[in-house]
């Protein structure tokens, strides 16, 4: 559960604190309707500290349906935060605590700003949440992996250009796949020398409590 800071959790809820600020395990309870608080994995919480937002910023995420992520950097006293998604029914479950924006990432994009940090939540195979969703072990199919792997090259590409010079731009999946991770990467820098890979994170399912996760830091100078 995030918990934002300042913010009484619901009560009845005995809430175990974790390593990741701002995120409780729910130890006894599980009433939190009515209150700002979502469920919400410890490791789709933990990528998000890459992006170092500060007070101030401007802040793009471009898949950000059902809106947890946006919620968690708004904890931040933000200037500017934009949340865009393909779908406007998953959009639409996000509460309106900044500008939401159906479009579809990989076609050219609407803004005529830059922005300090960008956030894209790429669509990917799932691999890193089959501890939750085991029927994954039998959907997902190697064959999809290349299909997936453009997609995430065409929404880093489309968003690059909305890049503020010095900003960051946080890439993310909840993939276990090299496909969809280092092999995204490498295909963007090798064709933007102006950036560079700030770092790169992997949080793998029984060595790290919650779902899988790969995240790159990618900085334009």
């Amino acid at each position: 559960m995030r918990v934002p800071e300042g913010v009484a959790p619901p009560p009845g809820l005995v809430l175990i604190e974790t390593i990741v600020t701002g995120c409780f395990q729910v130890g006894e309870g599980s009433e939190i309707l009515g209150s700002p608080m979502r469920l919400h994995d410890i490791g789709s919480q933990a990528v998000l500290a890459a992006l170092d937002l500060r007070p101030g910023q401007t802040y793009l995420d471009l898949c950000a349906a059902p809106g947890n992520k946006t919620a968690q950097a708004l904890e931040t006293p933000l200037k500017l935060a934009v949340a865009c998604d393909i779908s406007l029914p998953r959009l639409q479950t996000m509460p309106p605590v900044c500008p939401r924006v159906v479009l579809n990432g990989i076609d050219a994009l609407p803004f005529s700003r830059s922005f300090d940090r960008i956030f894209i939540d790429a669509p990917c195979s799932g691999t890193g949440t089959i501890g939750r969703n085991p029927e994954i072990k039998w959907r997902a199919q190697r064959s999809e992996l290349a299909a997936f792997a453009r997609r995430q090259v065409e929404l880093i590409r489309r968003a690059l250009p909305l890049l503020a010079p010095g900003g960051k731009l946080l890439y993310a999946t909840c993939s276990l796949e090299r496909e969809e991770s280092e092999d995204v990467i490498a295909q963007v820098m090798a064709k933007h020398p102006d950036l560079q890979c700030e770092g790169e994170n992997w949080r793998l399912p029984g060595r790290e409590p919650g779902d899988g996760f790969y995240g790159a830091v990618l900085v334009r100078s």
